[in-house]
């Protein structure tokens, strides 16, 4: 978790996230629906935008040998693959790049075939502040065919290279839930580029993209985000960070009373899909979070969210008591 979030209340220092103008917090992203709605009909258009900053980190402790060469290779290809590429199809002006980062972990590799554990991270920044908070925070295991030298190129028409078509997977949903939290369904547009990939990669790149097959892959992640029944998990993205964290700067006791009652949603996401990635990936990005937000509520409101979220997150409950600690 990037910036310190012990004390919210003072979680305004005067200062608006890096990149942003005074009193303009990100405003395209508000109207980011109807922005990338067009985009989609225009994409590409041969614009020269760079959407993502995103860092890309290796471990190849499991792999024997030491000719590297190959990995600081896809390193290179990958980053440049990210943060050259439009993916938005549309100019959005000189607003601060999303923040990601892709970790993986090389558990085997013979000749161009390699197997690795992906981590992939997003964040955005809080309103009036230097802290920054993570939106996802997923995992999935990954097979691809990579040479050293080789330039990573994604064609949304034809779909056979099963590392570009993960990667670039990942990027929309990034994309996607960043403008969700911006805007209500500010991301529709990507998450329905994501299905597109999901839809032709299906019976051709592997188990990621099976139907029914793992509630994470990428399949999984795609019959959450566009189920009618977990639509309000999407909402609670935008109320829980335009509503909540935002205005938390100036308004402690109001912005977090905004986050307590978004939590009611996740009793009816349980009910819905109790493996919902929407659910799990909530708390692996924020239960430090919620543990600093409630540091200066009430008793009372600090056992009510615990009591909540214990139900929801049982295997968390050992670090959800610290959400009960008095530190006023």
């Amino acid at each position: 978790m990037a910036g310190n979030l012990r004390h919210i209340g003072n979680i305004g220092s005067g200062r608006q996230p890096r990149g942003l103008k005074s009193g303009r917090l990100r405003t395209a992203r508000f109207n980011a629906g109807l922005l990338m709605l067009l985009a989609v009909l225009l994409w590409p258009t041969g614009l020269r935008a760079q959407e993502l900053n995103c860092r890309i980190q290796l471990n190849t402790d499991q792999i024997g040998g030491t000719d590297k060469a190959v990995y600081e290779s896809f390193k290179n290809s990958l980053t440049e693959f990210l943060n050259t590429r439009q993916w938005m199809g549309a100019k959005l002006g000189r607003y601060e790049k999303i923040d990601c980062s892709f970790n993986f972990i090389f558990q085997k590799t013979e000749g161009s075939e390699h197997t690795v554990e992906m981590q992939v991270q997003s964040r955005r920044p809080v309103f009036n502040s230097t802290y920054t908070t993570t939106l996802l925070n997923a995992r999935q295991g990954l097979e691809f065919t990579y040479q050293e030298g080789e330039t990573l190129e994604f064609n949304p028409n034809v779909i056979d290279n099963n590392l570009t078509a993960t990667i670039t997977f990942w990027v929309y949903l990034i994309l996607g839930m960043d403008f969700d939290s911006f805007a209500p369904y500010g991301g529709e547009v990507f998450f329905q580029a994501a299905q597109d990939i999901v839809n032709q990669a299906q019976g051709t790149l592997g188990d990621n993209w099976k139907a029914h097959d793992d509630e994470k892959n990428c399949w999984g992640w795609m019959d959450a985000l566009m189920s009618e029944s977990q639509k309000p998990m999407r909402l609670l993205n935008y109320q829980y960070h335009r509503l909540g964290l935002d205005v938390m700067a100036d308004k402690v006791d109001e912005g977090r009373a905004v986050i307590t009652k978004g939590f009611e949603v996740l009793d009816e996401i349980k009910r819905v899909d109790t493996k919902s990635p929407l659910l799990s990936n909530f708390a692996d990005a924020k239960l430090d979070e919620w543990v600093q937000i409630y540091s200066k509520a009430g008793d009372t409101e600090k056992q009510k969210v615990y009591d909540r979220l214990v139900y929801i997150y049982p295997g968390q409950s050992q670090r959800l008591e610290a959400i009960k600690e008095t530190t006023y």
